[in-house]
């Protein structure tokens, strides 16, 4: 695990940290902090009055022991955990979670016990001190020395020379919120289970936040594609459209009542029809079987009861039982893995020649794992300062992005006067005043792309093609008042900006993410109607060395040809 993050999964999230990608080694090195369902509720933007949760995950360097090199990178290291802990709101309830690869030892309750509880284990270490000397400084507290335990419930990591297990791994949380802090303890299955000198530490948590009502936010539309082929459904959508257009036809509203009226009777009846009743209880096709899952389970128990034997007569005895559970669940999922990959390639072949790219790719992302989900990380601001609030990386991202999209261009007015005025005739100036006829209309929307995510409106081009001309007359309607009064609907102006991580570069760096304007259909329709009646004058007017919005022309082509 390299660089840190946030991956989203199902109903967890992950908040992740290890060691720099630039140094990639065989080995393994990092942290993970799983959120279920309803601590990723709160963590994220919740129903609460304040946001109050902020999780730092830490991996710290090794122990110096004396050494030098390893002294300056813990120095370092605690030098921007502390940057990180200055950005934290006040009001905040900070957790540090991770491993600090410190001892905090059994005496310090002596000294330091407002940092350190009565129920540490180890002797300290350097690390251990500093780690000390942090907690003190920013009024935190080490939660796992503050709950009595079994000694294999509290320690986390095994030495691979001495075979003994230390607590190395720890919970740090400010003194205010102690009383949230519930328990801290270990679970040693996961270590048997997965194969990990480490074992799994829970934090078990409470909140008491202030709740208020959220304002709702307009949920997209989900419809099945597929079910818009259907000739049935396609007629039944058609019918109940048109017997609603003859029901106002003769009314006369303005366009933003018209529009209105459109939109909410499009969205409605298209919801009914063709409405994507996903079955929140099939999950995806997944490689493990409740037979593997079984054997993990013996594994993790084999692994426990060897632990519970160790030093004694019967340890070979358990030890040999585990290393057999393991092999074999090794050689299970090895097994499977190959049966499921067969199963999923010939599912995606299948989608790829029935020309069903869409259920394809969803599979290829399904198998790529968690997704990323931009709205949970932290973005930075000019200063390289991390922001976490929601309003302030909101904020953020309106100043990138004003400044992206509106640059300062410089314009010689010499160069645009020696441009000549060019001469259209009368007969195609009037042409060019007529308002869109109902087969510009139709063409319009034939020219619109299928399976594009939908704008403001919620209304996507699949749905307008769906309805044939009962849907073509509404449109035209729609842009003929448009045309004529030269007032254009409020939903037009008004775009989605979605941000898209370009897959290199730091996440918390803007400059690392392109932006998409979502736009309404209706809108892109008005424009292409504009955009066939004037592309014939426009490209005899045009270099050639123009490539853009040409027909048979594409600007990559032309930067790929240099």
């Amino acid at each position: 695990m390299y660089d840190s993050g946030v991956i989203t999964k199902d109903d967890y999230s992950m908040v992740y940290a290890g060691a720099p990608s630039s140094n990639k080694t065989r080995s393994a090195h990092g942290v993970a902090i799983y959120l279920d369902k309803h601590a990723a509720s709160v963590w994220r933007e919740s129903g609460t009055k304040w946001e109050a949760v902020s999780i730092i995950a830490v991996y710290s360097p090794i122990n110096p022991n004396g050494n030098k090199q390893a002294t300056e990178e813990s120095n370092a290291f605690y030098a921007k955990l502390q940057q990180t802990v200055d950005k934290v709101p006040r009001g905040d309830m900070l957790l540090i979670l991770g491993d600090f690869h410190a001892r905090v030892g059994k005496q310090q309750n002596l000294t330091s016990k407002n940092v350190t509880g009565p129920h540490a284990v180890d002797k300290i270490n350097e690390n251990g001190k500093q780690l000390i000397d942090f907690c003190s400084h920013n009024e935190l507290i080490v939660s796992n020395t503050f709950y009595q335990h079994k000694a294999v419930h509290q320690m986390t990591w095994k030495h691979p020379a001495t075979k003994k297990w230390h607590m190395l791994d720890y919970t740090l949380v400010n003194k205010k919120f102690r009383s949230s802090v519930e328990d801290v303890r270990v679970f040693r299955n996961a270590a048997g289970a997965i194969g990990t000198d480490h074992h799994l530490v829970r934090t078990k948590l409470k909140f008491h936040l202030r709740w208020r009502k959220k304002a709702e936010k307009p949920q997209c539309l989900r419809l099945e594609i597929n079910k818009m082929k259907d000739v049935d459904l396609k007629r039944d959508f058609q019918e109940q459209l048109s017997y609603k257009l003859d029901a106002i036809a003769a009314q006369k509203k303005p366009i933003k009542e018209k529009y209105d009226v459109f939109t909410e009777h499009v969205k409605a009846l298209s919801g009914a029809i063709f409405h994507n009743k996903q079955n929140k209880s099939k999950k995806p096709k997944e490689w493990l079987t409740d037979e593997i899952l079984s054997l993990v389970d013996e594994k993790g128990a084999a692994f426990v009861e060897w632990q519970n034997h160790s030093q004694t007569r019967m340890q070979r005895k358990y030890r040999n039982k585990y290393y057999q559970l393991r092999n074999l669940v090794n050689k299970k999922i090895r097994a499977r893995r190959l049966e499921f990959w067969d199963e999923v390639s010939e599912e995606i072949e299948k989608a790829i020649k029935q020309h069903d790219p869409s259920t394809a790719y969803r599979m290829i992302r399904q198998l790529k794992g968690g997704r990323t989900n931009v709205d949970n990380i932290p973005i930075r601001n000019k200063q390289d300062d991390l922001l976490s609030e929601s309003e302030d990386v909101m904020v953020r991202w309106s100043e990138y992005f004003c400044e992206l999209l509106n640059v300062h261009s410089i314009i010689d007015p010499h160069i645009i006067q020696q441009i000549p005025i060019p001469s259209i005739p009368t007969i195609e100036q009037v042409r060019q005043d007529i308002p869109p006829s109902l087969s510009e209309v139709v063409g319009a929307i034939k020219q619109m792309k299928n399976r594009k995510a939908q704008g403001v409106d919620n209304i996507s081009a699949d749905v307008l093609k769906a309805d044939g001309v009962p849907m073509a007359k509404w449109v035209h309607e729609i842009v003929c008042d448009v045309w004529n009064e030269e007032v254009i609907a409020e939903e037009w102006t008004t775009s989605i900006l979605i941000r898209l991580y370009k897959s290199k570069g730091d996440r918390t760096v803007c400059g690392n993410y392109r932006g998409i304007s979502l736009l309404a259909v209706t809108g892109k329709i008005f424009t292409r109607i504009i955009l066939n009646r004037i592309q014939n004058l426009v490209d005899k007017q045009l270099l050639e060395q123009q490539a853009g919005f040409r027909r048979n022309k594409s600007t990559v082509d032309q930067i790929f040809t240099l």
